[in-house]
């Protein structure tokens, strides 16, 4: 008989709302929607400043928590084990989920270590990439995974957004691992949102090409070498504008660097997200460090043909020529190329559109969510089995 009764889960994470990134997106949706199923959810989370007159959410235990000197928009926390253990022992998890490496993913293991109760992971974040690339630490990168297949090793199975990165981390000795994709809800992102008056705002008329970029203003994301290529186009760019949702720490270079036609626009969420994607004509997405991508399906689920390297989680669900347009990664002149293409070919452009929507209306969070259930279940299930045992 299958088990349908409502769950219990504790969630452990370095990042949560209100920080904005992929991964607190993902597990604030995912809390959403597991309490929208009448499942109880406890989030275990460093502290983030709120938004002004803004209450906590209601499923969360604060941390204290200091800015990671590598990355000072993530909180790096500093939990108390016994108020944490004390907080989850009174709301009794069936199971704990712990979804970064770090200071909260180890006490997530701990907590399910000292109720008895099976714990999942999931995997996020390629920090291989960032290691090598990014933050000058590449030497450290064996040491990384040996760290890593640890704390892969302590869980009951380990959750990968793609197949791609689930090789990955199998290449690299992690075993016991399954699939959680992503979806995406096409009524909160559809081409019904597009209005006249945010292209007029940065100065598009409505046969100028607006293209946009929509996630972190970060180094890792290759927005500078987006600006390069932008520049390189000089006037095959004709009136077209960029336009770059989001916020983080390149921000201040970029307004400091005046590009021509290139505009900072803060974060967005909600409807005025909506309406950032689908009033733009072209998405652009130079970051060859995804391992899902959720912009990129937001961006199709708008109604966009999207310019996109050819790297990392996207080729999932990018289709050369059908869905989006491929560029050879890590390539000013490359990124040029796409650039100069698709503003200048319309019907090309409406091509890709129409295969984006089709592409996102095949990924619904239903069937994503259903399958998660079904490792939950599956892995409290086997412990209970080895406990009988």
């Amino acid at each position: 008989m299958i088990d349908s009764r409502p769950l219990r889960i504790a969630i452990f994470s370095e990042v949560y709302w209100p920080m904005v990134s992929g991964v607190g997106v993902t597990l604030r949706r995912l809390t959403d929607a597991l309490q929208g199923l009448g499942h109880a959810v406890r989030v275990y989370s460093p502290s983030y400043p709120l938004p002004p007159e803004t209450k906590d959410r209601p499923e969360v235990f604060r941390v204290p928590g200091v800015p990671f000197f590598l990355y000072p928009d993530v909180q790096w926390a500093f939990p108390r084990q016994g108020d944490i253990l004390e907080d989850a022992r009174a709301f009794r998890p069936d199971l704990v989920h712990v979804a970064t490496e770090f200071s909260m993913g180890i006490t997530g293991l701990k907590v399910a270590k000292a109720l008895g109760v099976p714990a999942i992971a999931s995997a996020h974040t390629d920090y291989e990439q960032y290691a090598s690339r990014y933050y000058k630490v590449g030497w450290a990168i064996p040491a990384g995974w040996h760290y890593m297949r640890w704390f892969y090793g302590q869980a009951e199975m380990v959750l990968c957004p793609t197949r791609f990165f689930e090789r990955h981390l199998n290449k690299r000795g992690v075993g016991n691992t399954g699939i959680w994709s992503r979806g995406i809800d096409s009524t909160c992102f559809h081409p019904r949102f597009r209005r006249g008056e945010y292209r007029a705002a940065f100065g598009a008329r409505e046969q100028d090409v607006v293209v946009t970029y929509v996630g972190r203003i970060a180094r890792e994301k290759n927005l500078l070498l987006l600006l390069d290529a932008w520049e390189l186009l000089g006037t095959r760019r004709r009136n077209a504008q960029l336009v770059l949702v989001g916020r983080g720490p390149l921000e201040a270079e970029i307004r400091q660097r005046a590009v021509p036609g290139v505009h900072l626009t803060g974060l967005k969420q909600g409807v005025e997200l909506a309406t950032a994607y689908a009033s733009a004509d072209l998405f652009a997405f130079p970051s060859t460090t995804e391992t899902f991508g959720n912009v990129l399906l937001e961006a199709m689920a708008s109604g966009l043909p999207s310019m996109v390297a050819a790297a990392g989680g996207v080729l999932e669900f990018a289709r050369h020529g059908a869905n989006s347009w491929l560029v050879q990664p890590d390539s000013t002149d490359a990124l040029a190329e796409g650039l100069d293409r698709l503003l200048s070919d319309g019907v090309l452009r409406a091509q890709l559109a129409a295969g984006a929507i089709n592409t996102a209306l095949g990924r619904s969070w239903t069937g994503v969510d259903a399958d998660l259930m079904a490792d939950y279940r599956q892995v409290i299930a086997g412990r209970r089995i080895v406990r009988a045992a």
